[in-house]
């Protein structure tokens, strides 16, 4: 059966083609918007598995005000509270600030660095130490994208407005550490210390957000509407609730992405489906004598649903292979410009070959059935 199958798709070498190129496109927007979809699946859980802390934002929201550091006194004295510190974030590039947010600089106190950045390590360097200037420690994204070693300078620029003008300020600060790959928003990050940021933004006393070290025990859920209410104009999140709000924004983008794929994925199956009808047509006569020669309905459906399964795994591999060419260079081109966007798994690799196969068996299934039903004698006196 399975040699009857090879040269039933085999000799009609066009239409194959076309149909495989078909299913083949399908499953290239599969792994394509699906690799979009991995990335931010991995890079947000991976970016909370280092956030351990509640964060104390502004009551209007993360990009609509700001903290003062008399906050960040209030908050420490919360019972449950062990420590709070405020961090200042800001773009690299407030000219170009991209859809996906980009380089960030971050003004932390360089004594809480380590426990800001949890367990990430260092792959040149060091980390910044009190008494530091214009220091900076990078993501490896940030790095790579400006082809940075310790030692050398970044530029970064602020806006400031003079008389009704936007003017732009311009620092060099010197790179004194690389941060190792983490696949989270720290790939991103250009940390210097907060007085420093503070007086090159000309905000001082100011902070973005606040981070809260609850004490050993505490429930990091009560804590967080403790802080509520005990400071005004602000609102506390869990880990937890940060967790939650990421994952409900993270099945909106996947919803998009996905179902764009899966379009493209079926208009792939429906060109399956007319080809393999125009087959079940010219071969009516073929399966006719088949039958009349003992061949069973089973047999008909095997044969005529394993040529359309044959199909969708070509076109399943030649979409896979040409997905992750291109989110290969792609994702090259994009990490020269500090980002990345796509991730191929193996988890999206087996979903796409069996989507493939799936669509085409699906696909092939009404001919199928109109190809086995048929009597011999209605089908060998068919013209």
């Amino acid at each position: 059966m399975l040699d009857l199958i090879l040269r039933n798709t085999a000799q009609r070498k066009l239409r194959t083609s076309l149909t495989v190129f078909g299913i083949a496109l399908g499953i290239f927007a599969v792994m394509v918007m699906g690799g979009m979809s991995e990335y931010f699946s991995i890079h947000i859980d991976r970016t909370l598995d280092l956030i351990d802390k509640i964060q104390v934002l502004p009551e209007s929201g993360f990009f609509g005000g700001i903290l003062n550091e008399s906050q960040v006194s209030k908050v420490k004295r919360v019972p449950g509270v062990i420590d709070a510190y405020g961090l200042l974030q800001m773009p690299l590039d407030m000219e170009s600030v991209g859809m996906f947010g980009g380089d960030f600089v971050i003004g932390l106190p360089p004594e809480k660095q380590k426990a800001t950045l949890k367990d990430t390590k260092l792959v040149g360097g060091r980390f910044l130490v009190p008494g530091d200037g214009f220091r900076a420690v990078v993501g490896s994204n940030v790095a790579r994208e400006f082809r940075l070693k310790v030692g050398d300078e970044l530029e970064v620029k602020s806006k400031r407005l003079q008389r009704g003008a936007s003017i732009t300020h311009t620092r060099n600060f010197t790179v004194v550490g690389i941060l190792e790959f983490t696949s989270s928003d720290y790939d991103y990050v250009i940390g210097v210390p907060l007085d420093v940021a503070q007086k090159f933004y000309e905000i001082e006393g100011t902070v973005s957000y606040i981070w809260v070290v609850p004490e050993p025990g505490a429930d990091a859920e009560d804590l967080s509407k403790r802080i509520e209410l005990s400071v005004e104009d602000i609102r506390a999140l869990s880990p937890q609730q940060l967790r939650k709000q990421a994952e409900q924004a993270l099945v909106v983008i996947s919803l998009i992405t996905i179902s764009s794929a899966v379009l493209a994925a079926i208009i792939g199956g429906l060109s399956v489906m007319n080809t393999m009808l125009m087959s079940v047509s010219e071969r009516t006569k073929e399966f006719g004598l088949m039958k009349a020669m003992g061949a069973e309905m089973k047999d008909i459906l095997f044969i005529t649903i394993g040529e359309a399964a044959f199909m969708g795994i070509l076109g399943g591999i030649i979409g896979i292979a040409g997905g992750g060419a291109f989110i290969y260079y792609m994702n090259e081109y994009l990490a020269s410009r500090g980002m990345v966007l796509f991730t191929v798994t193996p988890r999206l690799v087996l979903i796409s070959i069996l989507f493939a196969t799936l669509l085409g068996m699906l696909s092939g299934s009404l001919p199928a059935y109109r190809a086995a039903k048929m009597s011999p004698m209605e089908a060998l006196r068919y013209e």
